[in-house]
């Protein structure tokens, strides 16, 4: 009966998954891709403009913001991503307990042979396994962008070897005629450095899902649990960004789950602090101390499975609703 139970689960969400799967893999194709084309001396003058702006609203160096990257990274920070993972977890999350009592179908799913907590593990497997899936298709458009997209290389000067010490020194003031125009992004990125980050886009929506899954649990009437997850989300964004603009609120970064949601900063360890970005924490310094990948992805995971926990022992033991 369970594999039954699975079944009817996927079909339910199938599309959705697929969806968003194809449509990040595509995006994210296409905005590395987009990396590729803009000259990175043009990149650095608009940032240059923006600077004050840009440091107090990002989390790495300015400086690391100009590498390939740094500028591929923040494609895990775009809206359309977060926002993807995130419909992911609420549509899933919502449809657990409140969108068949709202439809009136719960009763007839539970008069079968199948108990609740089973119900509840059917419901949460999909959505984690749905959260692996679009993390895992973001890094593949991401990695297969990377593979075949070119960068324009800057002008190089001629080089001239010194006789007897064979020293190779550049000639100011001219240009190497067979120097290559274009190289391959993979000579700059290296794909396996935004591994992390797609972990932490995974973790992100399994604690929106679990977070939807256990309002659901508690609640009768779908779209009430989608507006809850929904106004969270806008709270915890607007508590990112007070905490990033205003000086004296940068407390509030400690209220926001989105703290944890760094993926620009995972790359910038598995660049400049090679393993950081697998650590629970690390030391930059002898006097400071940050939290690594590995505790951004299992506090916002660990969250999640807790929703997901704590959904079903409420789902478990709550008297149902008469359909209406």
């Amino acid at each position: 009966m369970t594999l039954v139970m699975l079944r009817q689960v996927w079909r339910e969400s199938r599309l959705l998954m697929l969806g968003c799967s194809i449509v990040l893999f595509i995006f994210c194709w296409i905005r590395v891709w987009l990396v590729g084309r803009i000259d990175m001396s043009r990149f650095q003058g608009i940032l240059e403009i923006l600077r004050p702006e840009f440091e107090n609203f990002s989390p790495i160096d300015f400086e690391q913001a100009l590498t390939y990257p740094g500028r591929v990274a923040f494609t895990f920070t775009e809206p359309m991503v977060v926002f993807l993972i995130v419909i992911w977890g609420i549509a899933r999350g919502s449809d657990a307990v409140s969108g068949p009592l709202g439809r009136g179908t719960m009763e007839m799913m539970l008069s079968q042979p199948v108990s609740r907590l089973r119900y509840m593990l059917c419901k949460n497997i999909i959505t984690l396994i749905g959260a692996m899936v679009i993390a895992a298709s973001a890094w593949a458009g991401m990695a297969c962008s990377i593979e075949t997209t070119t960068v324009k290389r800057e002008t190089q000067p001629i080089k001239m070897q010194i006789p007897l010490v064979k020293i190779e020194v550049e000639i100011p003031f001219t240009k190497d005629p067979n120097a290559p125009q274009r190289s391959p992004l993979s000579d700059f990125v290296d794909q396996e450095d935004m591994i992390a980050s797609a972990f932490d886009l995974m973790a992100l929506g399994i604690f929106f899902g679990g977070f939807t899954t256990l309002m659901s649990a508690w609640d009768q009437y779908r779209w009430r649990t989608i507006a809850i997850a929904t106004g969270f989300l806008i709270a915890q964004l607007l508590l990112r960004v007070m905490s990033l603009s205003v000086e004296d609120m940068t407390w509030l970064k400690y209220t926001t789950i989105f703290s944890l949601y760094e993926p620009e900063v995972l790359v910038s360890y598995a660049v400049h602090h090679r393993g950081a970005e697998w650590s629970f924490w690390f030391h930059p310094t002898p006097e400071t101390w940050k939290l690594g990948g590995l505790a951004y992805i299992s506090i916002l995971s660990g969250a999640g499975l807790a929703g997901f926990g704590l959904a079903t022992w409420i789902f478990c033991r709550r008297d149902l609703p008469a359909p209406v």
